[in-house]
């Protein structure tokens, strides 16, 4: 063990992490413009959180270097695509039709471009069903627990 070679550093990691940590900084300074505490707690929350994690990222490059390194996986092209397609839809979307629908609809998409596996039997509706269940779930927690103002939709006015 004491001959081991050492580590390489993840310098592009290390790098993107202090990108991380300046955008928090920026971040954290515009919610100071906001006078509503419960306008700022939950992008403060989120700030606090990726500033930590890129912190702890810096320093186990720092420690323990980068780890193995891997070649790349395959994976498909389409389903990239469709993923950056989904969510760019989804965001175009959310003002006209409201988060809670499109939420529903992104969020199904995705899971049907994720899923390599035949849909068969039982994955037919428990997945759909899970996965209507999970945004309705952080609709209610962002909207009644947080407080945060979700769209609507101005199609729904």
């Amino acid at each position: 063990m004491a001959n081991e070679p050492a580590r390489p550093r993840d310098a592009a990691g290390s790098l993107a992490a202090a990108v991380f940590i300046l955008a928090g900084a920026v971040a954290w300074w515009d919610t100071t413009q906001m006078s509503d505490p419960d306008s700022y707690v939950f992008p403060r929350t989120v700030v606090v959180l990726m500033v930590a994690f890129s912190l702890l990222l810096i320093l186990r490059n720092l420690l323990r270097g980068a780890g193995q390194r891997h070649s790349p996986v395959e994976g498909s092209q389409p389903r990239r695509l469709g993923l950056v397609a989904v969510m760019l839809g989804g965001a175009l979307a959310m003002p006209l039709i409201g988060f809670l629908p499109t939420g529903m609809i992104v969020f199904l998409a995705i899971m049907m471009l994720a899923m390599y596996d035949p849909w068969k039997g039982a994955r037919c509706v428990v997945f759909p069903v899970v996965g209507v269940a999970v945004v309705v779930a952080f609709f209610v927690l962002f909207a009644e627990v947080l407080r945060v103002p979700l769209p609507v939709g101005s199609l729904f006015e």
